[in-house]
Protein backbone atom coordinates (compact mmCIF):
# COMPACT_ATOMS: atom_id res chain seq x y z
CA UNK A 1 0.00 0.00 0.00
CA UNK A 2 1.39 3.01 -1.25
CA UNK A 3 1.53 5.53 1.68
CA UNK A 4 -0.88 9.20 1.68
CA UNK A 5 2.46 11.39 1.91
CA UNK A 6 3.74 9.54 -1.41
CA UNK A 7 1.01 10.04 -3.15
CA UNK A 8 0.62 13.75 -2.13
CA UNK A 9 3.82 14.47 -3.52
CA UNK A 10 3.41 12.42 -6.73
CA UNK A 11 -0.10 14.25 -7.24
CA UNK A 12 1.27 17.77 -6.55
CA UNK A 13 4.15 17.63 -8.83
CA UNK A 14 1.80 16.33 -11.66
CA UNK A 15 -0.07 19.11 -10.60
CA UNK A 16 2.43 21.43 -11.31
CA UNK A 17 3.67 20.02 -14.10
CA UNK A 18 0.16 20.48 -15.59
CA UNK A 19 0.09 24.02 -14.96
CA UNK A 20 3.45 24.46 -16.22
CA UNK A 21 2.56 22.64 -19.37
CA UNK A 22 -1.24 24.63 -19.80
CA UNK A 23 1.66 28.17 -19.56
CA UNK A 24 3.52 26.37 -22.26
CA UNK A 25 0.52 25.83 -24.75
CA UNK A 26 -0.78 28.97 -24.19
CA UNK A 27 2.33 31.58 -25.06
CA UNK A 28 2.70 28.90 -27.99
CA UNK A 29 -0.69 29.63 -29.51
CA UNK A 30 0.28 33.26 -28.77
CA UNK A 31 3.78 32.97 -30.67
CA UNK A 32 2.19 31.10 -33.58
CA UNK A 33 -0.26 33.89 -34.44
CA UNK A 34 -3.12 32.25 -33.88
CA UNK A 35 -4.95 34.12 -31.74
CA UNK A 36 -7.99 36.13 -32.81
CA UNK A 37 -10.62 36.64 -30.10
CA UNK A 38 -8.53 34.87 -27.33
CA UNK A 39 -11.00 31.58 -27.20
CA UNK A 40 -8.25 29.23 -27.78
CA UNK A 41 -5.60 30.88 -25.20
CA UNK A 42 -8.42 30.75 -22.90
CA UNK A 43 -9.84 27.68 -23.31
CA UNK A 44 -7.34 25.43 -21.76
CA UNK A 45 -8.29 23.40 -18.67
CA UNK A 46 -6.72 20.76 -16.66
CA UNK A 47 -7.12 18.11 -14.32
CA UNK A 48 -5.74 15.32 -11.97
CA UNK A 49 -6.93 12.50 -12.06
CA UNK A 50 -5.27 9.81 -9.18
CA UNK A 51 -6.00 5.49 -8.87
CA UNK A 52 -6.29 4.74 -5.37
CA UNK A 53 -4.45 2.22 -3.87
CA UNK A 54 -1.72 2.96 -6.13
CA UNK A 55 1.20 5.34 -7.30
CA UNK A 56 -0.87 6.37 -10.48
CA UNK A 57 -1.33 10.03 -11.07
CA UNK A 58 -2.49 11.70 -14.68
CA UNK A 59 -2.46 15.29 -15.52
CA UNK A 60 -5.35 15.74 -18.42
CA UNK A 61 -5.33 18.96 -20.55
CA UNK A 62 -8.09 19.94 -22.35
CA UNK A 63 -8.86 22.92 -24.85
CA UNK A 64 -11.11 23.68 -27.79
CA UNK A 65 -10.74 21.20 -30.68
CA UNK A 66 -10.54 23.48 -33.09
CA UNK A 67 -6.80 24.61 -32.36
CA UNK A 68 -5.82 21.24 -33.29
CA UNK A 69 -6.70 22.63 -37.24
CA UNK A 70 -4.07 24.52 -37.59
CA UNK A 71 -1.69 21.78 -36.95
CA UNK A 72 -3.16 19.55 -40.37
CA UNK A 73 -0.88 19.75 -42.99
CA UNK A 74 -4.10 19.20 -45.28
CA UNK A 75 -7.72 20.84 -44.25
CA UNK A 76 -10.78 19.57 -46.46
CA UNK A 77 -13.66 21.86 -46.44
CA UNK A 78 -15.93 19.55 -48.54
CA UNK A 79 -19.11 19.77 -46.10
CA UNK A 80 -21.43 22.80 -45.62
CA UNK A 81 -19.95 24.90 -43.10
CA UNK A 82 -22.63 25.94 -40.49
CA UNK A 83 -23.60 29.68 -41.23
CA UNK A 84 -24.76 30.45 -37.08
CA UNK A 85 -21.35 28.90 -36.16
CA UNK A 86 -19.36 31.40 -38.76
CA UNK A 87 -21.39 34.24 -38.02
CA UNK A 88 -21.12 34.16 -34.42
CA UNK A 89 -17.25 33.71 -35.16
CA UNK A 90 -17.66 36.90 -36.91
CA UNK A 91 -19.77 38.75 -34.09
CA UNK A 92 -17.09 37.17 -31.47
CA UNK A 93 -14.46 38.48 -33.49
CA UNK A 94 -15.91 42.28 -34.04
CA UNK A 95 -16.72 43.46 -37.52
CA UNK A 96 -14.94 46.03 -37.25
CA UNK A 97 -11.80 43.65 -37.89
CA UNK A 98 -13.24 42.74 -41.47
CA UNK A 99 -12.13 45.25 -44.25
CA UNK A 100 -15.15 44.69 -46.45
CA UNK A 101 -18.66 43.74 -46.03
CA UNK A 102 -19.98 42.00 -49.25
CA UNK A 103 -22.78 43.50 -51.01
CA UNK A 104 -21.93 47.46 -49.77
CA UNK A 105 -20.08 49.64 -52.01
CA UNK A 106 -16.26 51.03 -50.58
CA UNK A 107 -17.41 53.75 -47.85
CA UNK A 108 -21.08 52.95 -47.80
CA UNK A 109 -21.62 52.52 -43.86
CA UNK A 110 -23.17 48.81 -43.76
CA UNK A 111 -26.44 48.34 -41.24
CA UNK A 112 -25.27 46.09 -38.75
CA UNK A 113 -28.11 43.80 -38.60
CA UNK A 114 -26.71 42.20 -41.48
CA UNK A 115 -23.40 42.75 -41.62
CA UNK A 116 -22.47 39.28 -39.30
CA UNK A 117 -24.37 36.88 -41.55
CA UNK A 118 -22.97 38.29 -44.97
CA UNK A 119 -19.35 38.23 -43.59
CA UNK A 120 -20.20 34.21 -42.52
CA UNK A 121 -21.83 33.80 -46.19
CA UNK A 122 -18.94 35.39 -47.87
CA UNK A 123 -16.20 33.02 -45.62
CA UNK A 124 -18.22 30.06 -46.64
CA UNK A 125 -18.57 31.03 -50.61
CA UNK A 126 -14.46 31.43 -50.01
CA UNK A 127 -13.94 28.04 -49.01
CA UNK A 128 -16.11 26.52 -51.69
CA UNK A 129 -13.56 28.36 -53.79
CA UNK A 130 -10.81 26.78 -52.01
CA UNK A 131 -12.14 23.34 -50.55
CA UNK A 132 -8.81 22.27 -49.89
CA UNK A 133 -5.82 23.88 -47.76
CA UNK A 134 -2.09 22.49 -47.84
CA UNK A 135 0.04 24.20 -44.79
CA UNK A 136 3.83 23.71 -44.48
CA UNK A 137 4.92 21.55 -41.53
CA UNK A 138 6.78 23.92 -39.91
CA UNK A 139 3.63 26.39 -39.10
CA UNK A 140 2.39 24.12 -36.16
CA UNK A 141 1.85 24.84 -32.57
CA UNK A 142 0.80 21.85 -31.21
CA UNK A 143 2.80 19.28 -31.83
CA UNK A 144 5.95 20.76 -31.60
CA UNK A 145 5.14 22.40 -28.69
CA UNK A 146 4.06 18.41 -27.06
CA UNK A 147 7.21 17.35 -28.40
CA UNK A 148 9.17 20.35 -26.85
CA UNK A 149 7.47 20.23 -23.41
CA UNK A 150 7.32 15.94 -22.99
CA UNK A 151 11.53 16.43 -23.01
CA UNK A 152 11.05 19.12 -20.26
CA UNK A 153 8.30 17.47 -18.22
CA UNK A 154 10.46 13.86 -18.47
CA UNK A 155 13.56 15.55 -17.20
CA UNK A 156 11.95 17.04 -14.60
CA UNK A 157 9.95 13.81 -13.01
CA UNK A 158 13.19 12.00 -12.82
CA UNK A 159 14.91 15.06 -11.08
CA UNK A 160 12.06 14.93 -8.63
CA UNK A 161 11.06 11.64 -8.92
CA UNK A 162 13.90 9.83 -7.74
CA UNK A 163 13.54 10.00 -3.96
CA UNK A 164 10.17 9.82 -3.63
CA UNK A 165 10.03 6.54 -5.74
CA UNK A 166 12.96 4.85 -3.75
CA UNK A 167 10.76 5.44 -0.63
CA UNK A 168 7.76 3.67 -3.17
CA UNK A 169 10.04 0.92 -3.34
CA UNK A 170 10.97 0.50 0.28
CA UNK A 171 7.32 0.88 0.80
CA UNK A 172 6.48 -2.31 -1.20
CA UNK A 173 9.21 -4.45 -0.36
CA UNK A 174 8.79 -3.83 3.76
CA UNK A 175 4.70 -3.47 3.46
Amino acid sequence: MISQELQKEATDLAEEITREAIGYFQKAVERSGIVLSGDLRNSFEYQIIQTAGQLSVAGVIEFRGYGRFKDMKVLNYLAPMPLEAIEEYVNRVGIDRFAYVPGYQYGEIPTTINVARRIARQIIQARKKVPIVRRKAQHTWYNRTKADFMNVMRRRMLDHAQGFLLQAMKEAALG
